[in-house]
């Protein structure tokens, strides 16, 4: 599917993450602690004019891993119309490039819905730990990729 990703806001990205990640939470829900830090990335792909994916990526390194340089990416969502389309991997092949020039994360890392898992793990990430429950989310794996800029 052809669509325009590019770079928007935190609060544009409450149109997909409210209804798809904190549906029956209270719309401040969808903010989240380093939504506007300077080295946050929010990227929003379109299909024409409307907002049909989010991808969220901060800067945290994952847990155990503090002392190298990382970022967390969160709150992915792609509009139920849109969803098994590869959309989630354009968002994250588009992040990876621009994350790459800009910050240059040892790691990027997640805590994803198990039901997302082969998602990630197409796209390079391996799962760390064993699934948690985030209440009231539900179950969640972690996974991490560890950046290889040599290549």
């Amino acid at each position: 599917m052809k669509v325009s990703i590019k770079k928007i806001r935190a609060n544009q990205t409450f149109e997909l993450r409210h209804p798809l990640l904190r549906k029956g939470q209270p719309l401040n829900s969808c903010r989240l602690e380093l939504d506007e830090d300077k080295l946050s990335l929010h990227l929003g792909a379109y299909k024409k004019d409307q907002l049909i994916g989010v991808l969220s990526a901060m800067p945290s390194s994952c847990p155990k891993y503090e002392k190298f340089r990382g970022i967390q990416f969160r709150a992915i969502a792609v509009h139920q119309d849109f969803q098994r389309k590869s959309l989630a991997s354009q968002l994250i092949q588009k992040a990876f490039l621009i994350l790459s020039k800009k910050y240059k994360p040892e790691h990027i890392w997640l805590n994803a819905r198990v039901a997302a898992n082969t998602l990630y793990t197409a796209n390079g990430f391996t799962p760390i730990g064993t699934p948690f429950d985030i209440n009231p989310i539900g179950l969640h794996q972690r996974f991490i990729k560890i950046m290889d800029y040599e290549s």
